[in-house]
């Protein structure tokens, strides 16, 4: 029951992580706001593929048994993970590019 809650909240955080993005790329010049979106997309990609890997990894493993629902929660982990590190790249590089001129 407690995974519904942890969907939810993802949910939650990835609207808002998107509507930041949003603001970035209607606030700031075009040409800045996509260097800004790519570079974070490709920080989030990164660290969801190493997150998906260690999991693989785990599952993989004969000495380490895994159920489904460790296995979901690992997966949702990961994606926590690269969400947060989303969010943190785009306030970094927005940050870091607005006193680029």
């Amino acid at each position: 029951m407690n995974i519904h809650y942890a969907v939810i909240g993802l949910a939650y955080l990835i609207i808002l992580v998107i509507a930041y993005a949003v603001i970035i790329f209607t606030n700031s010049e075009e040409e800045k706001s996509e260097v800004i979106i790519d570079k974070a997309f490709k920080n989030a990609y990164s660290i969801l593929a190493f997150g998906l890997l260690v999991v693989y990894g785990l599952f993989l493993l004969p000495h380490i048994t895994l159920d489904n629902q460790t296995t979901s929660y690992l997966i949702l982990t990961s994606k926590y993970i690269s969400v947060f590190t989303l969010g943190a790249s785009l306030y970094v590089f927005s940050k870091k590019y607005a006193f680029d001129k």
